[in-house]
């Protein structure tokens, strides 16, 4: 927590004076831990990427430190990284991650010397588009003797660290997680989901380089990411101690194994109830899959022949599930849909998640509960409990066939259910008599639902933890599941009769209701909006814009009476949304230079070579092509940017974003068609808002902060074009 307190004083983007002074902490520490500790500096260009947003490139500077081990196969890395967003001052993203290893350090350095080396990599960068990774991977030499990352991240202010993204080949690195982790928690569904989501941590690039490794994030609070709210006030201590267990057990575990064969089968994994963790190769997916789907058909067959199940009864029973299933995600966005609109402000949040989540969620699963139970009670009590089981466990067989083809690290999360459950099933068909309720029946029911309860309730706790609530709909069918498990004992409990379905469905709306009525913005819960300072060097005209919906009490002193609606992409033309603009006074400040050292025509294009400056040491600058232009080549500072004569999705022309550029400047280099006119627009970017000589602002309330931005939240803009 030191540590902590040392790196996340403020926020300390890359190209700041912050982001320096964090370095230099670095570097003191590690030293004082008796590390050869230095800044690896290097400048990383990327190409446009296919959202048709800028190239990002960057001048970064790495921490590193390398222990040399006793006997050495290949490397041991322990990453994270030490920038933040502007808006943010970065304890759980990443300065958890940061101080959890400058500790594993010094823990390490008191015990027996490891086998293997270890490198400490702390990245900068990260937070644009992952600049110091892709640095380390591509320059550095060490990067060659890398035998396996453990890499460490922060997505939100609290909950377990969870290890939610392995490399290819991953059954001995989760095995080896399993018995040395004091507490692992992971589930191959998690990264199997993650793989398909556009989200990426500088793990993504020592994947792409061939390392091997396992990724680390807690993710709790979410509301909490990449803004003020991500402080070491408001931190969870034992989110920061759980990625210290891992990172010194793990450290001490593959420190002493050969690093030369990490690799095997891939792996099914998870836990089943706390840190016990599950693991088998993913090549009994099928094997086990097959073998579910006969035993369903065995025990179908087995109750039809007893009289107790009939094919009539079993459609019955699969198109009640399918009815609950929809009346509750019908329900349930419907609900959650009302409420957003009673509950203002929270839509500038991260993934729009309000404060409230599990009052939100736990609502929101009573009332998909309930109007599932009220399908069961009501358009169903004519049919036997044993068929809407049944009919309810073949969604849970259908559900496993297409997750074991689609999505086959996921399909723990239907086979071991299932396969409770049909021994239940089998178990109550098998009774003498004909009734079900009988008290052993019961049990039995119980029993052979509670293991997936309690393997699909986590999994509901997790999602909403990490994705918030705009899937409701969708999550809605995990508790839909787990009451298709429970179908004889909702008959027992008297779902023939309105009366529990309705306690369950009012006890969800007074859930949603106290979340509504407690949606007030405070000082631990800060209700976000944003507004710039643009400066058009060229008019000498400046504006304050904001990309809120509308203006509040704060914001209304820039963008007040008289402010227009204005679509941002008229500062930077990939933006796809709009803000509230007001004129402002032009402020006393320097415009971008551009230099021209080279114009000169040859082999059938123009090639024209520019030297841009940001005279005032704005921390980042930005520059494209207006309107677009054909442009054959680019390079920045001899870096190609593109070479395939056509700047990516967006379309012709150049985009690009540079951070920490140095005072000299940077190097741009166009290749476009002969003769052609060539209109730059170039800007620099600052993390604050300008003084302006007779013009005071009221200073932004403690119960609000910035919208969580990069360019267009608290930062001044100033634009320059230029035309040759």
């Amino acid at each position: 927590m030191r540590h902590l307190r040392e790196i996340a004083r403020r926020p300390h983007p890359t190209g700041t004076e912050e982001n320096a002074r964090v370095r230099r902490y670095l570097v003191e520490q590690l030293s004082a831990l008796g590390f050869a500790a230095e800044v690896h500096s290097a400048e990383v260009v990327l190409g446009p990427p296919a959202s048709g947003g800028p190239a990002a490139a960057a001048r970064v500077e790495n921490v590193l430190a390398r222990l040399p081990g006793t006997a050495n196969s290949r490397a041991l890395v322990l990453a994270a990284h030490y920038d933040s967003v502007p808006t943010a001052p970065g304890a759980s993203d990443d300065g958890a991650g940061t101080a959890a290893l400058l500790e594993t350090a010094r823990a390490l350095r008191t015990g027996p010397p490891l086998a293997n080396d270890l490198i400490l990599l702390i990245t900068d960068g990260e937070e644009l588009n992952l600049l110091g990774a892709e640095a380390f991977a591509r320059e550095h030499p060490w990067m060659r003797e890398v035998g396996l990352v453990l890499n460490f991240e922060g997505r939100g202010a609290g909950g377990p660290s969870m290890m939610f993204e392995t490399s290819d080949g991953n059954g001995p690195l989760v095995e080896a997680l399993g018995e040395s982790a004091p507490h692992p928690i992971a589930n191959s569904l998690m990264y199997a989901v993650y793989r398909r989501m556009p989200n990426d941590t500088d793990m993504t690039v020592f994947r792409r380089a061939g390392a091997a490794g396992l990724n680390f994030a807690y993710a709790a609070r979410l509301t909490h990411y990449h803004t003020m709210l991500d402080s070491v006030e408001e931190m969870d201590e034992r989110s920061l101690q759980h990625h210290g267990s891992y990172a010194l057990a793990l450290a001490r575990r593959f420190g002493r194994e050969d690093l030369r064969e990490t690799r095997g089968a891939d792996a099914v994994y998870f836990n089943p109830l706390g840190p016990f963790l599950v693991c088998y190769p993913e090549a009994w997916v099928w094997p086990s899959t097959l073998a579910l789907a006969a035993l369903f058909a065995g025990v179908v067959v087995y109750g039809i022949r007893r009289g107790r199940l009939s094919l009539k009864g079993l459609a019955a029973g699969f198109a009640a599930w399918l009815a609950a299933a929809v009346a509750a995600g019908l329900l349930t966005a419907g609900v959650w849909r009302a409420a957003r609109s009673l509950h203002a402000g929270f839509e500038s949040l991260p993934w729009r998640t309000p404060y409230g989540l599990w009052l939100y969620a736990a609502g929101l699963v009573l009332l998909a509960l309930g109007a599932g139970w009220v399908v069961y009670a009501l358009p169903f009590r004519g049919t036997r409990a044993e068929n809407l089981w049944a009919g309810a466990l073949a969604w849970w067989l259908l559900l496993l066939l297409v997750t074991a083809f689609a999505l086959p690290l996921g399909s723990f999360l239907y086979a071991w259910p299932l396969a409770f459950a049909l021994a239940g099933l089998w178990a109550v068909l098998a009774s003498r008599g004909a009734g079900t309720f009988t008290a052993k029946n019961i049990f039995v029911v119980a029993a052979s639902a509670a293991p997936g309860v309690a393997l699909v309730a986590p999994l509901v706790y997790m999602f909403f933890m990490m994705l918030g609530l705009g899937l409701i709909g969708f999550f809605s069918v995990m508790p839909l599941l787990t009451l298709g498990l429970c179908v004889p004992l909702l008959r027992q409990a008297g779902a023939g009769r309105w009366l529990m379905p309705a306690v369950v469905l009012v006890a969800g709306f007074a859930f949603v209701a106290a979340a509504v009525s407690t949606a007030g913005f405070d000082a631990r819960r800060r209700k976000a909006n944003s507004v710039f300072y643009f400066l058009d060097a060229d008019a000498n005209r400046a504006r304050f814009v904001s990309a809120d919906a509308a203006p509040d009490e704060w914001t209304s002193q820039f963008v007040g009476p008289g402010a227009r609606r204005e679509g941002l992409d008229t500062v930077f033309p990939w933006l796809r949304q709009s803000g509230w603009a007001g004129e402002a006074p032009p402020a006393s400040l320097p415009a971008p230079g551009v230099e021209v050292l080279e114009d000169s025509a040859g082999r059938g294009a123009r090639r024209l070579r520019l030297r841009l400056t940001s005279p005032r040491g704005a921390p980042m600058l930005v520059a494209h092509t207006e309107p677009p232009l054909a442009v054959r080549r680019a390079l920045v500072n001899g870096r190609p940017v593109f070479e395939n004569g056509r700047a990516g999705p967006g379309g012709p022309g150049l985009r690009l974003s540079y951070a920490a550029p140095p005072r000299e400047g940077i190097e741009l280099l166009l290749e476009v068609e002969p003769a052609s006119p060539v209109r730059l627009v170039v800007q620099d970017v600052s993390y604050a808002l300008p003084e302006i000589p007779g013009r005071t602002f009221a200073p932004r309330p403690a119960h609000m902060m910035p919208v969580p931005a990069y360019r267009t939240s608290d930062t001044t803009i100033v634009r320059k074009t230029f035309e040759q």
